[in-house]
C-alpha cells in the first residue's frame, strides 16, 4: 500500500537539545478498488506510527481510500514501515526545524522504561511487552561502529565532492509481532512419540526458509530430553492441524513452538504413571 501522511507537529528546545511535544497525523490508505486487507494494514500503521519515539501528546487516525487502481494487499510489514517512514520524516523536519543534529534528536526522545505508548502498551514491561533494548543497542552501535567518526568522514567527502555524495544513516524501530486481528493469534500442534524413541510433529505454520521446522524440533527434542536429530517435522496440513491461519505477524515460532511445547508436556504427564511403574 502507498500511503501518504498530513500532520502537525511541535518540539521543545532545551539545553539538553529538543523533545518532541505532540504530534497530530493523518495517515491515507491507498486501497484500491477493494478493501482487501487494507483495514489491517491501516491499524497496523497505526500503531507504529510512533515508532521508538515517546510523544506524550498523540493523536493518530487513517482512512482507507478507495481509488481506480486494482486493490493492494500486504506485503511484508503489513502497514508498519508505512506508519515509521512518516514519523521518521517527523523527526527529520522537526530536527531541522529546531537546529539540533538528527541522531542526537532521535536518542533523547526514544521511550524509556516504563513510558506508554499510544495504544496502552507499557514499554519494558516483562511480563507482557517484553524487554526493552533500543536505547542500549543505539548506544552501542554508535559507539562500536564509530558513527560519529564516519559521520565526520561523510560530511567531508561531501564537501569535497561536487558530483558524488555519501550518506549515512542509522535508524531505530520496533515491530509489534502479532495480529491486529486477534482471533488470527492461534496456533496448533500434533506431537506423535513412537515406540523406537522418535518424534513426529506436524504444526499450522510453513516452512519458507526462515528455520521455522528446525525451531520446532529444538523445542520437541529440548521438552523431552532427546537428540534434535530424533525429532522430525511432517509438512504442513489441514488433516493433522486444522484451521491454519497465515504464517505471518513474526509470531509463528512464537505460536507453533509453544503449541508444540503444550502438547510434550500434555504427553510428559501422561507418561508419569508409565515412568512410575518402570
Amino acid at each position: 500500500h502507498t500511503f501518504l501522511s498530513t500532520y502537525k507537529a511541535s518540539a521543545q528546545v532545551t539545553e539538553d537539545g529538543a523533545k518532541i511535544t505532540a504530534m497530530e497525523i493523518q495517515l491515507y490508505n491507498n486501497a484500491g478498488w477493494a478493501m482487501d486487507l487494507s483495514g489491517p494494514v491501516a491499524d497496523r500503521a497505526l500503531f507504529h506510527v510512533d515508532n521508538v519515539y515517546n510523544i506524550p501528546n498523540l493523536r493518530a487516525s487513517a482512512v482507507c481510500c478507495k481509488t481506480a487502481i486494482g486493490a493492494n494487499t500486504a506485503f511484508r510489514g503489513f502497514g508498519g514501515p508505512q506508519g515509521m517512514a512518516a514519523i521518521e520524516h517527523v523527526m527529520d523536519h522537526l530536527a531541522v526545524a529546531c537546529d539540533v543534529p538528527i541522531d542526537a534528536f532521535r536518542r533523547t526522545n526514544m521511550y524509556k522504561k516504563g513510558d506508554s505508548t499510544h495504544f496502552g502498551t507499557i514499554i519494558g514491561n516483562n511480563n507482557i511487552s517484553g524487554k526493552w533494548n533500543v536505547p542500549s543497542m543505539w548506544n552501542r552501535l554508535y559507539e562500536e561502529l564509530n558513527y560519529e567518526g564516519r559521520r565526520s568522514e561523510t560530511d567531508k567527502f561531501n564537501a569535497e565532492n561536487k558530483w558524488i555524495k555519501r550518506g549515512l544513516c542509522m535508524l531505530p524501530t520496533k515491530f509489534g509481532i502479532a495480529f491486529t486481528a486477534k482471533y488470527m493469534n492461534q496456533g496448533g500442534a500434533l506431537v506423535h512419540v513412537y515406540t523406537d524413541g522418535t518424534v513426529l510433529v506436524s504444526h499450522g505454520g510453513t516452512e519458507m526458509g526462515q528455520g521455522l521446522h528446525t525451531k520446532v524440533c529444538q523445542v520437541a527434542a529440548q521438552a523431552f530430553g532427546i537428540p534434535v536429530e530424533d525429532v522430525y517435522v511432517n509438512d504442513s496440513s489441514t488433516d493433522k492441524v486444522a484451521n491454519t491461519i497465515p504464517t505471518a505477524a513474526s509470531m509463528s515460532t512464537d505460536m507453533y513452538g509453544m503449541a508444540t511445547l503444550d502438547a510434550c508436556r500434555q504427553i510428559l504427564g501422561r507418561l508419569d504413571s508409565v515412568k512410575a511403574k518402570l
